[in-house]
This record gives structure tokens, C-alpha cells and sequence, in this order.
């Protein structure tokens, strides 16, 4: 031991949604302009604090994000920053994922026992943990949490939602033993991820009692205290100023490997201004980086290191398959042949993207065939996805052919003009234009003004003039655009396709997203965005029972069962055209080089890395 003087900053910092990393969503340019030179400047204060301890680093890790929207518990919003504190917060469920994105046993868990059916799932709960506040945590709160998310209409009077009571029957617990049994009212391939992975356990006592005193239920007392969650984790939430950061501190009881890292601050920084702020050193990382100008100027400053991978989604343009002509296959997948994909790459992410033919990542392994596996996370192409279409034409420098996508793209309308029956009769051709309705056919398009710029240089009107066809691009704040999105709008339908992004699960279950009772009339939010139910290659009841044979594949021995079922489900969507996957990001993430052990992956965030991470 050492008795040595830490001289402690205490920093009152003024830090200058789709739920995806990286500076490239909307959200992320919609924060305060005011940076932390300025206010440090003014309100940083020292105070000499004698502390007998081992010499340790004390030095904050500070990491830029975009803001939040301060849902610090699960159920309400899904924004991948409000994620990230909830991921230093709780840690784990009963079960958690390690870096290779395998779902394990989580340090909650003393031991686990399954039933032969797989219908009950017991867990013996290891002794002495402890909530941030002190609370003991036991399985009484386990069984609290699990109900709390399984009464879903007191859930979604709140605004919250959660698809727990679908899979969970009931609860039994021997508080002696410390054990928790849930029988199951179904078992499919996801079961582990699905129902026991990210299910934060929420401090029982603190909440029933809080809203007792309030006057509510545990729902509405959670809500009106989400932004001030009680966890577990490795670490404590010690302060949260809206729009400008948050500030961790070192959980002393967490139950796990203890974390070099003694305090984090999360702070929210204008994706204008952060690169400033990282070479500056008033940040120590960017995550998932994708602008070429901010990985380049990174790579050329000796005090800052790199981690890069493909990402575990990207940016999609979702379009609507039963709104006016996109309810036709031949008219979607003409507007795909002649979006211009590779110059959104090249504009928005340089060297830094690639794009992909349907809703998968490079990191999955459905995508491969077992002698692949070597390819797995890498630029490479299966075979599979080799046997996908390829919405891109190029000529033999690798540039988008636009001559030759135009042309295709004619040949598909064309065919479709050709057909009279049911909405065919709707999509004619006047000469050289094609009429919907009688009238000149338009696609439009809407996105939140961060988009601006690049999609109006890809639907320029010189290239929109060769079409036969109008495009048109309509800005609007994100709120707005979204309530159109998923039918969550009051106004007439207008507008046929939505740039947005997406993030794939650690485990694929399409159903939740894709399955057609997803679909709701206009005017209600539908959590399937594209509206999508099968288009002209499936009836609608066979691709609910495609959903469903994905679904239901064995979670033991069902690994090639669900892999097979799977990429069906990826050919009818690469086909139909739902949604078209405009890039994946090649994500950099940018840190100071006095980081170690910092060791980041697509399926491994920071907030999972920063646990193993240590000052030199």
C-alpha cells in the first residue's frame, strides 16, 4: 500500500433518434453546440484529497455519444445511447453474451438446470448481490421484474411495451434455496436471448414502495424515474444532465471481474465538433465512427489507436410495400436498380462501406456454409449471399453503370405495365413516362435533414429526368417522419419510402418485426415498418409460417433447420424488396492510445469493452 496525494477535479461539465450507433443517424446531429472548452474553463475547481489506497488511475474515461433520450430503464424507447447506460447500469440479465456473441450464463447465475422439453428454465442465484442502493437482490425481484414487463397493458398506458407475456407462463420461486422456475409457454430457437438476455432486474422494494408513496403503479413510478435507474452493474449513475452527459462511478460490490476504470463520463457531443474534441483530448473516444475524413485525421494522430469492423446493421431505405405503386414487386425493385447506392457510400462514408443485398450483417453466421466460417465478420462474400440479386449494375471500373441500371429498371416497369390484373391496371405508360392512376408516376422520399445533401446529390434532376419517373425528397424532423414511418399519423399517406437505419440482434428472430399482424390500419404505430407480408412471392399465410419455421427451429439441435429457413426468409426479402440496405459502415473506433485492452468488435459495443480496459 501507498499513501500518496490524488488530486481530485471535480468538473461541473456543460456538455455541448433512430437507435443505431455511429455519428451517421439523424439524432445524432441534434444536440447542443456548446462545447466543454468553454465551461470547463469556468467552473472547474481542485480540492487536495489524502487517500490511503493502492495507486490506481483515477483519470475518467470520457466517451462521446450522441444525446438521450434519458429511458434509462428498458421497455420505453430504444435509443443505442440511452442502451449504452443501461449496459454499464445492470451489466447483464440472467444470462449476458461474451465478445464472440455467444448467450452464456451471466455472474448472476450459481447454476442453471433446464428441463428435457425445454419448457422449464431454473436458476440458482448466487449470494450477496446487491443493487447500487444497497437493496439486497434476490429472486423475489427477478419475479417482480418478470411480471412488471408481463402486465402489458399497465405497460403500455405508460407508453412502454415488452413481448415477455407471450413466452412466459408462470413464475415460482424458493426464496431458501434461491432459485427461480419459469415454465414457458413456448420454446423456440432464441429462447436464451429472447426471454432471459437484457432482462435488467429491477430493486423490488425501492420501486413498490416509491410507488406506494406516489400514488401509482410500479409502471407509472418506474417511468416518472427512468432517468435515475438503480442497477447492479459495474457501474452507479451519479449524475445525468440532460442533453450534456452522464456520470458513472465504480460499483465497489458488483459481482463480475472488477473494472480498471474508475468513473466514466458519457458526454454528449456534436458530431460537428467531436473530432475537435478527441484531438483536443476533451474526449477520449468516438465509437463507431464513419465519416472518412474524422477515421483518416484519426489514423494520422500518433496518441490516438483504431478498432475497425463491419457493422452489425447499417442505413436502410424502407419503403412502404402497400402504398400505391411500391405495392408492386417489379415497381420496387425498379427503384432499387436505380438508387444509387455506391455514391451514397462514396459520399457519406469514402472508403469506410459496403452494401449488402437484404437485411443481414457480415457478422452472421447464417450467412455461411460451415466450410465459410474463416469468412465470418470479414468483406467477404458467401456463397449464398453470391446467389443473391445485386441491385447494383457496374461497368468494368466497378462504377455504377447508370445507363445499364436505368435500363433494367425500364425492363421491370415495363413488365409491370404489361400486366392488367388487381394494382397492375393502376401503373400505365404515357410515352416515355410512366403514369400511376393517370397521372406521371412520383416516388417520394422522406428522411430528417441530416440526409440532405447526400440525397439530393444522389436524386439530382439531370439523373431523375432519365428515369421515366419523378422522385422527389421531402425533409422532415424526426418525430414527424417516424409517426409516417410506422403509420403512427393522423395525416393522409403520402410518402412511399423512409431513410433510416437498423441494428440486428445478437439472436435473428424476424417474426417480431416482419410477421403480417405487425401490419396495423393507418393511424396506429405498426412494428412492421415496411409493411410487409410476403409481396407477390409468399401468400401472406405462407410467410407467417415461414416466420413461424424460423421461429420454432429446436434451440439445441435446430441450428441447420434455422439457417436454412432463415435465408429463405432473406431471399423473399432481397427479391421483394421491402427495404433496401444502402451501406454497412466499416465502423472505426476512435480512442487515445493510452487505452489498453480496449478490444471492441461488432457485436462487442464499448460499454462491454471498456470492463476489460485499462490507463497505461
Amino acid at each position: 500500500m501507498k499513501k500518496f496525494i490524488t488530486l481530485l477535479l471535480a468538473m461541473v461539465l456543460v456538455f455541448s433518434l433512430v437507435a443505431c450507433g455511429g455519428s451517421n443517424e439523424p439524432a445524432n446531429n441534434n444536440a447542443g453546440t456548446e462545447t466543454a472548452t468553454e465551461t470547463e474553463t469556468a467552473t472547474e475547481t481542485a480540492t487536495e484529497t489524502e487517500t490511503e489506497t493502492d495507486e490506481v488511475n483515477m483519470r475518467p474515461f470520457v466517451a462521446a455519444s450522441a444525446d438521450f433520450n434519458g429511458d434509462f430503464y428498458a421497455g420505453w424507447t430504444n435509443s443505442t445511447y440511452d442502451k449504452n447506460i443501461r449496459q454499464l447500469v445492470w451489466g447483464y440479465g440472467l444470462m449476458t453474451d461474451n465478445a464472440a456473441g455467444e448467450v452464456i450464463d451471466s455472474p448472476m447465475v450459481e447454476e442453471k438446470t433446464v428441463s428435457e422439453d425445454l419448457t422449464e428454465w431454473t436458476f440458482k442465484i448466487v449470494d450477496g448481490m446487491k443493487f447500487h442502493n444497497g437493496e439486497e437482490l434476490t429472486v423475489s425481484d427477478i419475479k417482480f421484474t418478470y411480471e412488471f414487463y408481463m402486465a402489458t397493458e399497465a405497460l403500455a398506458a405508460t407508453g412502454g411495451s415488452s413481448s415477455m407475456a407471450d413466452y412466459v407462463d408462470t413464475i415460482t420461486i424458493d426464496e431458501a434455496a434461491n432459485t427461480i422456475t419459469f415454465k414457458l409457454k413456448k420454446v423456440i430457437f432464441t429462447t436464451d436471448a429472447t426471454v432471459f438476455y437484457e432482462t435488467w432486474i429491477m430493486a423490488e422494494d425501492t420501486i413498490t414502495e416509491g410507488a406506494a408513496a406516489a400514488g401509482q403503479n410500479v409502471q407509472e413510478y418506474v417511468k416518472s424515474t427512468i432517468s435515475n435507474p438503480i442497477g447492479y452493474g459495474p457501474y452507479m449513475m451519479t449524475e445525468f444532465k440532460e442533453s450534456e452527459y452522464v456520470r458513472l462511478k465504480l460499483n465497489p460490490d458488483y459481482v463480475g471481474k472488477m473494472p480498471a476504470i474508475q468513473e466514466i463520463i458519457v458526454k454528449v457531443t456534436p458530431s460537428e465538433t467531436e473530432l475537435d474534441q478527441l484531438l483536443q483530448g476533451e474526449v477520449d473516444m468516438l465509437g463507431r465512427t464513419v465519416e472518412a475524413e474524422k477515421i483518416d485525421a484519426a489514423k494520422e494522430a500518433d496518441f490516438l489507436t483504431t478498432n475497425n469492423y463491419f457493422r452489425h446493421g447499417g442505413g436502410t431505405v424502407v419503403l412502404h410495400t402497400d402504398y400505391e405503386a411500391f405495392a408492386l414487386t417489379e415497381v420496387r425493385q425498379a427503384f432499387a436498380f436505380v438508387f444509387n447506392r455506391p455514391k451514397v457510400i462514396e459520399l457519406f462514408l469514402g472508403e469506410y462501406g459496403i452494401a449488402s443485398q437484404g437485411p443481414y450483417s457480415k457478422n452472421q453466421w447464417m450467412m455461411y456454409d460451415d466450410d465459410e466460417m474463416s469468412m465470418l465478420g470479414t468483406a467477404a462474400n458467401s456463397r449464398f449471399e453470391d446467389s443473391l440479386i445485386n441491385y447494383d449494375i457496374v461497368d468494368a471500373n466497378g462504377k455504377f453503370d447508370e445507363e445499364a441500371n436505368i435500363a433494367k429498371a425500364h425492363e421491370l416497369l415495363d413488365a409491370a405495365v404489361a400486366k392488367t390484373e388487381g394494382e397492375y391496371a393502376n401503373l400505365t405508360k404515357d410515352g416515355d413516362t410512366y403514369m400511376w392512376k393517370g397521372e406521371p408516376l412520383e416516388i417520394k422520399i422522406t428522411y430528417t435533414s441530416f440526409w440532405s445533401d447526400t440525397y439530393n446529390l444522389v436524386w439530382n434532376d439531370d439523373y431523375v429526368s432519365k428515369l421515366g419517373f419523378n422522385v422527389s425528397l421531402h425533409g422532415l424532423d424526426w418525430p414527424v417522419m417516424y409517426g409516417h414511418w410506422t403509420g403512427d399519423q393522423t395525416e393522409e399517406r403520402q410518402y412511399h419510402a423512409f431513410v433510416g437505419g437498423t441494428g440486428y440482434t445478437i439472436k435473428s428472430n424476424p417474426k417480431g418485426d416482419y410477421a403480417s399482424d405487425k401490419i396495423m390500419p393507418w393511424g396506429q404505430p405498426s412494428n412492421n415498418g415496411p409493411r410487409f407480408a410476403g409481396g407477390s412471392a409468399l401468400t401472406v399465410e405462407e410467410w407467417d409460417q415461414l416466420l413461424d419455421d424460423i421461429e420454432n427451429a429446436h434451440p439445441i439441435t435446430g441450428a441447420d433447420e434455422y439457417r436454412e429457413n432463415w435465408r429463405r426468409w432473406i431471399t423473399v426479402m432481397n427479391a421483394e424488396v421491402p427495404v433496401i440496405p444502402v451501406y454497412s459502415n466499416n465502423y472505426h473506433d476512435l480512442y487515445v492510445s493510452d487505452l489498453e485492452n480496449f478490444n471492441t468488435n461488432a457485436l462487442w459495443a464499448w460499454p462491454r469493452a471498456i470492463l476489460d480496459a485499462n490507463w497505461k
